[in-house]
């Protein structure tokens, strides 16, 4: 029987997608080769019995893609009150060992079996078409996770859309995105069985939180509620005199079903602010004596000008310039731009709200940083990194490190208070397993050590090429994290020596550690075929 066209791609999606579990890609594949081959052609080409080939195709036939899911087992059905499905589903919330919660690792954690663990996560994770988030939630457009509601009578997620779209997904996902999601999903077994829920009016609460997010995300912005249960008539009065906000009922059963549906839509660079709202669930989930509430603090907004004002020349003050240079090298370095992609100044200076001349400032400054380039007639624009610069921006950086750190090794500890602070935040982000995290805490802690050694023109070099480091993770989608606890064994080695006050050791720490990470990322360039002359293209 042939495929309608809608058929073919939404089983393409199947065979192609990372998350998708092998079994059912094998199935897909048999649906998809089976409207071009004879059954038994398609069995011998995929290595299974007739007999399944055959059980796959026909279940398609009469039921879709649903068909091609496995049926309830027999015997008694999984119930979320029952206590071991219960501590089962309650694990994301522990703190997770190296290898993350794996149904291995929670068997292992519970003394239970693997084989039931798999059971009763599919039950509740997996997938469903039918979900009410699939259809709210738009995969072709990014969402920004903007509150978080854990109540023993209601579970609440907002979401809006971010300032700028998303940048390309990178080429090797982190489970770090889903894991965090998983954790705010799994919350709703955070309060115990019995915990009384004060009063069955949820309007008071609902209301709160709803006139928390209305303040905190820009006015521009439409918002996505999800809850687990219905509306009162209260909430639906305030719903109506806030048109912008849509509240979708998900319903308790389908809550833990969300998890691929809203993993799909979520900004990625919000995955470090994602792994540190998990982490403190994790923490509140130790001691849930009240609700957990949570909304992302939006960022703060400059005043307009009107077209009057911007038609009046007028030079910028330091501190706008300043601030507009910081917001476009943070946009360039977590990959808000793509390679070869041109900033039009206009509609940046719009997000900013500045008018053109500090755009235009900040943008030369960023072109002598070596972050963007800027050509006659074509104006500013992102370069592709090439092997070649990333090879540059190390060997440059080995010896300034160097320097820097034989000097706060020279003048004393004094002036290592931040570079504790942020070691402290490294191990944090390492401790979370959050490696791409990680890695940005250690650029940080490298900037932190180079503002201890009070050279402030060699510091301003070094912080340059944390910049273009940065943006070379982002754009070029590597990893820069060599390993977590080889990061935090280094740094932790380095600030003992300067605390120690020798510089020898200091300067062999540092070499290993640059010699550490250059082999690490460079060994990563292999897939780049670029020649080093071209700098990107329209």
């Amino acid at each position: 029987m042939p495929l309608s066209e809608a058929e073919r791609r939404a089983l393409e999606r199947l065979v192609s997608a990372p998350s998708t579990p092998q079994a059912l890609a094998l199935r897909a594949r048999i649906v998809l080769a089976s409207a071009e081959e004879s059954i038994s052609t398609v069995a011998r080409s995929l290595g299974v019995s007739r007999n399944t080939a055959l059980k796959w195709r026909t279940r398609f036939d009469t039921d879709g893609l649903p068909g091609l899911a496995d049926l309830p087992r027999p015997g008694r059905p999984i119930a979320a009150g029952d206590d071991v499905h219960r501590a089962i589903l309650r694990m994301p919330l522990q703190r997770p060992p190296d290898r993350g919660w794996t149904t291995r690792t929670i068997a292992d954690a519970l003394g239970t079996n693997q084989a039931a663990v798999s059971r009763v996560r599919h039950q509740w994770f997996a997938d469903r078409p039918d979900l009410v988030s699939r259809a709210v939630l738009d995969s072709s457009n990014s969402m920004v996770l903007a509150a978080v509601l854990i109540d023993p009578r209601v579970r609440v997620l907002v979401f809006h859309p971010p300032a700028t779209p998303a940048a390309r997904p990178r080429s090797r996902q982190s489970s770090a995105l889903p894991e965090s999601v998983r954790v705010l999903l799994s919350a709703r077994f955070a309060f115990p069985r019995d915990t009384p829920a004060t009063g069955n009016d949820i309007s008071p609460t609902l209301l709160t939180a709803l006139g928390e997010v209305d303040s905190a995300v820009p006015p521009d912005r439409p918002i996505t509620v999800l809850a687990d249960r219905p509306s009162p008539p209260r909430v639906h009065r305030w719903l109506d005199r806030h048109p912008r906000f849509g509240v979708y009922e998900v319903g308790p059963d389908s809550w833990l079903a969300q998890l691929n549906s809203i993993t799909a839509v979520l900004d990625p660079r919000q995955t470090p602010g994602l792994l540190e709202l998990a982490h403190e669930v994790r923490r509140w989930a130790e001691q849930p004596t009240t609700p957990f509430f949570w909304v992302r603090a939006s960022p703060t907004r400059a005043s307009r000008r009107s077209a009057t004002d911007d038609d009046q020349p007028r030079s910028p003050s330091p501190r706008l310039a300043s601030a507009v240079v910081d917001a476009l090298r943070e946009s360039l370095a977590t990959g808000a731009f793509r390679p070869g992609q041109r900033i039009a100044e206009q509609p940046l200076a719009t997000r900013l709200g500045v008018s053109r001349g500090p755009i235009r400032d900040a943008l030369k400054i960023l072109a002598e940083d070596g972050l963007i380039e800027l050509e006659p007639h074509r104006g500013a624009y992102v370069p592709l990194p090439t092997q070649r610069d990333v090879y540059d921006t190390y060997t440059a950086r080995g010896p300034l490190g160097a320097l820097l750190l034989r000097r706060v090794a020279t003048n004393g500890s004094s002036r290592l208070t931040a570079a504790k602070d942020a070691l402290d935040d490294l191990v944090r982000h390492a401790e979370m397993r959050d490696v791409a995290g990680t890695g940005d805490a250690d650029i940080r802690w490298q900037d932190a050590l180079a503002a201890a050694a009070d050279m402030p023109r060699i510091e301003k070099m070094f912080v340059r090429l944390s910049l273009q480091l940065r943006m070379f993770v982002s754009i070029l989608g590597l990893e820069y994290a060599y390993s977590v606890d080889e990061i935090v064994a280094d740094d932790t080695a380095i600030l003992q020596a300067l605390e120690a006050q020798d510089p020898e050791e200091v300067t062999r720490l540092w070499r290993r550690k640059i010699d550490n990470a250059v082999t690490y990322m460079v060994g990563q360039l292999g897939h780049l075929d670029v020649d080093p002359t071209h700098r990107g293209s329209e």
